[in-house]
């Protein structure tokens, strides 16, 4: 038995709250190190997180999954507790959602409240571990920035591990990247933006694109993404054990699912063994100091500028995985998705 790893657990919290009494902040610290508020976060943010972070030291484990019909039972009881979540963020920001299938791949269409077409298109890839969640049960992040942005975003609803590898995943996303083109729409009009194991399957898809020929987007968008599954970094040794979201143990797992150890430092599995001396979309890269991942996202940056090309950094205080996704209306996440709808609207002109 193991706790929740990878974005489970936040997805998890978020439910919780709702059901937590906000007598939880007061308790907040008789909580383990990993599920204390840090202080110099914003007063709306302590908040959330305090009772978010009392429900998940609250919660019970689950078991780890030893056949695949394990693990489809688990994606699927996770993908009926966060669709109802799920689709109250569409509904409070009077998006509209709507199945599709784009170069024979399933997808979602989300359009913000108004939409009107500006030529503007996004791809997002969702989080969760690399083998829990779907399109449907990952509104939240895409409904944000459709809303921030203005644009259509397509949701790839790709095969999770293990019953999808990186192999599988990455060509889903490239059917979907040229069936978009085929239609008629400018490469450079197109964003890709994804989080956590969505987002380390933005950039190495951007690297399969590259390495096959193909036109590259104008822009990339990683929230708190994963880069290297093999869980190399400094910041596995200094945070893992304050990290409120993520566990070593079971991030491995999902890795493991996701790709056979010998290919795990494949750059289309972790994109910071990628060669960036040759092109790459300017790059944006969010996350929080209270990440294990921290070093992922480090390394990303330092990989793309050292390639020469254009990459941004913007990192967040006492913040944990995704948490532009978890708690939406602090200032925090606010700040972290204008900044991320500027750098789109910027580069996809």
């Amino acid at each position: 038995m193991t706790r929740l790893g990878s974005t489970v657990a936040m997805w998890l919290s978020g439910i919780a709250l709702s059901l937590v009494s906000m007598n939880a902040a007061a308790a907040v610290d008789e909580l383990p190190l990993r599920f204390q508020v840090p202080a110099t976060v914003s007063p709306e943010a302590a908040r959330n997180l305090a009772a978010i972070y009392a429900a998940s030291s609250r919660r019970p484990p689950l078991s780890s999954p030893t056949s695949l019909s394990d693990w489809d039972r688990q994606r699927e009881a996770l993908d009926r507790l966060m669709i109802p979540a799920s689709d109250a963020i569409v509904a409070k920001l009077g998006a509209s959602v709507q199945d599709d299938r784009i170069g024979d791949v399933p997808v979602v269409r989300i359009r913000p409240a108004g939409y009107k077409s500006n030529g503007r298109t996004l791809i997002y890839l969702h989080g969760g571990g690399y083998t829990f969640f779907s399109a449907h049960s990952r509104l939240g992040p895409p409904a944000l920035v459709a809303a921030a942005t203005g644009d259509e975003v397509i949701s790839v609803d790709y095969t999770p591990a293990p019953r999808g590898n990186w192999q599988t995943v990455t060509d889903q996303v490239l059917s979907v990247w040229k069936a978009l083109l085929a239609k008629g729409i400018a490469p450079g009009h197109i964003g890709i933006f994804g989080d956590s194991a969505g987002g380390g399957i933005g950039a190495g898809s951007v690297l399969k694109m590259r390495d096959q020929g193909l036109p590259l987007p104008g822009a990339l968008y990683l929230m708190s993404p994963s880069c290297d599954v093999t869980q190399q970094g400094d910041s596995y040794l200094t945070l893992s054990s304050v990290d409120p979201v993520l566990d070593r143990d079971s991030s491995a797992r999902g890795a493991e699912a996701y790709a056979k150890p010998q290919d795990q430092k494949n750059p289309y599995v972790s994109a910071v063994y990628g060669d960036y001396s040759k092109a790459f979309p300017p790059t944006l890269i969010q996350g929080g100091t209270r990440e294990m991942l921290l070093s992922n996202f480090v390394r990303e940056y330092q990989a793309i500028r050292g390639g020469g090309h254009e990459a941004v950094l913007d990192l967040y205080e006492g913040m944990p995985h995704v948490f532009q996704g978890s708690i939406p209306d602090a200032p925090e996440s606010r700040t972290a998705i204008a900044r991320a709808a500027s750098f789109l609207q910027e580069h996809l002109r």
